[in-house]
């Protein structure tokens, strides 16, 4: 039998340069840019489609007030040697709100933002990006030490 962490402890750090700053949002941080997250997933797993995937099981807008808030639920698959193994999880992105300043927004690509968040979450819970997930970069002397390895 194989270690449960095996996977993880392959990707739970990533590329420095294929990190953002979060911003626009109440809360600060750093975030894994997706495409990077996908590409790793592939390494990883195997070409989408064949090695994982996912499947949208609901989306949909939710209004608080002034702010509409679009989700979507995905069904999320990978390959486990001969086993297929699924669970499902959440995106979410405003898609329409008032800014502080008073100025109406609309995020025409918020149906898209919202996938997408729910698979980089998926899989950070198979381990893709956990450090950024779990606080380690928001310690400045562990994202150097990180970035050194991937030099």
């Amino acid at each position: 039998m194989s270690d449960n962490l095996d996977l993880w402890t392959k990707v739970e750090d990533i590329d420095p340069e294929h990190t953002k700053a979060i911003s626009g949002k109440d809360y600060s941080g750093t975030s894994p840019k997706p495409q990077y997250m996908i590409k790793l997933a592939t390494e990883h797993l195997g070409p989408v489609g064949k090695g994982f995937g996912w499947s949208v099981i609901d989306d949909g807008i939710e209004r608080f007030g002034d702010t509409a808030i679009h989700f979507c639920r995905i069904r999320f698959w990978w390959r486990d040697g001969e086993d297929i193994r699924e669970y499902e999880n959440y995106g979410q992105t405003k898609m329409a709100y008032t800014t502080a300043k008073g100025q109406a927004k609309v995020d025409e690509d918020a149906p898209k933002k919202s996938l997408t968040d729910a698979i980089v979450k998926c899989l950070s819970h198979l381990g893709f990006a956990a450090n950024i997930f779990l606080g380690r970069w928001d310690d400045s002397g562990y994202v150097n030490e990180v970035r050194k390895e991937f030099e």
